[in-house]
């Protein structure tokens, strides 16, 4: 099977080597591309800020044409999740799997747990046309809180900067009169996998739920004692085999 890794805000590639390992040693062939200007240590371009969600959409098309695959197995990660989502409704997937996915506009994504997450970041003046990342507060908070607590700060240390633009349209699609973030749920017609933790701070288990009950054919599946990054907490053994036995069923 031809599998295409999505990561998420923050991320590059390497945030989602678990979930390459266990498909490669499955024979699976995998192709995980960098999201533009998703470097680590480095002073962020300007020009990330203004990265919109249809931009990254555009580049990962290009991506999977030059590759030669016809509708691969893509499996997204949080804003991975979403453009997985977009990528199916433009036909270049013929399944998917969603860890944790940001969800399309109609789908209210905020409450008081993702805005303690992301607190700092409405009150930096145009922060939806900058570059930035989130606290260690935050992160801690929001992100890793069932990563085990020694190992926080070197998953902290590992994220890069993320467009504002990309984050507004996710977060705040009410205010955007682009709707930068939608997707017409009518042309996802593949099959969907949606794995979601309880314990999801930032993309509460509500809103992944929603996403699910948007797809004709989805399926829901709610993970105890898991939150927000899925595939580095402890138990995400189990986790994979779900992934697998629902591959196989759809294969």
């Amino acid at each position: 099977m031809k599998i295409v890794l999505l990561h998420g805000m923050w991320s590059r590639p390497d945030t989602l080597d678990s979930v390459r390992k266990v498909l490669e040693q499955k024979g699976h062939e995998v192709f995980a591309p960098t999201l533009p200007f998703h470097v680590l240590n480095k002073p962020p371009d300007p020009a990330l800020g203004k990265y919109r969600l249809v931009d990254y959409v555009e580049f990962l098309k290009k991506e999977i044409r030059n590759k030669g695959w016809d509708k691969p197995t893509l499996i997204g990660h949080s804003m991975g999740g979403w453009l997985a989502q977009a990528l199916a409704a433009e036909g270049f997937a013929s399944r998917i799997v969603l860890f944790a996915p940001a969800a399309p506009s109609g789908i209210f994504p905020l409450g008081p747990s993702p805005l303690y997450t992301l607190l700092e970041v409405p009150f930096r003046w145009k922060f939806w046309a900058k570059p930035f990342k989130p606290t260690y507060r935050g992160a801690n908070f929001g992100l890793f809180n069932q990563v085990p607590k020694d190992k926080r700060k070197e998953y902290y240390d590992s994220l890069n900067y993320e467009s504002g633009r990309a984050l507004f349209e996710l977060a705040f699609w009410f205010f955007d009169p682009y709707k930068g973030s939608k997707i017409p749920a009518e042309k996802v017609n593949c099959p969907v996998l949606v794995l979601a933790g309880e314990k999801d701070r930032i993309i509460p288990i509500r809103v992944t739920k929603a996403v699910a009950r948007r797809y004709e054919n989805s399926e829901f599946v709610a993970l105890p004692n898991h939150a927000h990054w899925l595939t580095d907490e402890p138990g995400r053994e189990k986790i994979f085999e779900i992934m697998f036995d629902w591959l196989k069923q759809n294969s």
